[in-house]
């Protein structure tokens, strides 16, 4: 306990110096806060941990006593994840005001407005007001990339199966039962069905069925195809550009 006042006592005198504000998180038995470099105490230590969204290096760990501390930045407010005796992780603001429940077994980084939450090995999201819009029922999912979300669950054979949400609602616009749903290239993903492959845009329309042989990514708005062992190219709305085929072809 002395050891802990002790650098929190040190850490105000030496931040005092300074007319700009910081912040960094204090233990106090084994129990996390916020401190800003005038002293003000602004969340007590009543948790396991607090966290940032960001990756925590070996140089914010230099005291036993505290880690450096930066704040998640949603417009011009400030957001802090923090750690529970039980290990699950909420969100709380500055004052210490709970906006997320503490209850979650993880808490991604925001990215294109929403943040990935996990529950027993199962991810939802949520958006910048720390509403729940996607509930953690999905085995995995992806970043949020122009209004689209692929997710995947294991079916009942326990094969993975991907499937594309709308966004804006989370409404399932394609099921799950792609075998894979690659990322994208100039606003197309690949999609693999069966063994046949196809393209989706990034708003999970279907831009080519799963047709071909193979498919490659797209370069310079076209795609090198494959079909009957024959190669052609087909066009970002997935129209063919040949007639002919070739028995072999470069990217553009």
């Amino acid at each position: 306990m002395k050891e802990s006042l002790l650098a929190l006592c040190l850490l105000v005198f030496i931040s005092g110096c300074s007319s700009k504000e910081h912040t960094t998180a204090i233990t106090v038995e084994e129990k996390d806060g916020l401190i800003n470099n005038k002293g003000e105490v602004l969340v007590k230590p009543i948790y396991k941990k607090v966290f940032h969204l960001d990756n925590l290096t070996s140089n914010d760990y230099a005291h036993p006593n505290y880690v450096n501390f930066h704040w998640i930045h949603i417009s011009d407010e400030k957001f802090a994840i923090v750690k529970n005796i039980d290990n699950k992780y909420g969100i709380i603001d500055r004052e210490g005001n709970l906006k997320l429940k503490v209850i979650f077994d993880s808490i991604g980084n925001f990215f294109n407005g929403f943040a990935k939450i996990e529950v027993n090995q199962k991810f939802g999201l949520i958006n910048e007001d720390f509403e729940i819009v996607l509930k953690p029922i999905y085995d995995g999912l992806r970043d949020v990339i122009d209004n689209s979300v692929i997710v995947r669950n294991f079916n009942k054979n326990k094969r993975v199966q991907y499937g594309c949400l709308n966004a804006n609602n989370m409404n399932m616009i394609l099921p799950l039962d792609y075998d894979m749903i690659y990322l994208s290239s100039e606003d197309r993903m690949r999609t693999n069905k069966d063994g046949l492959w196809g393209f989706i845009d990034t708003k999970c329309n279907i831009i080519s069925e799963n047709k071909y042989q193979y498919a490659d990514d797209f370069s310079n708005k076209i795609a090198r195809v494959q079909k009957d062992n024959l190669w052609t190219h087909i066009d970002l709305d997935g129209k063919e550009l040949n007639k002919k085929t070739f028995s072999n072809s470069d990217n553009f």
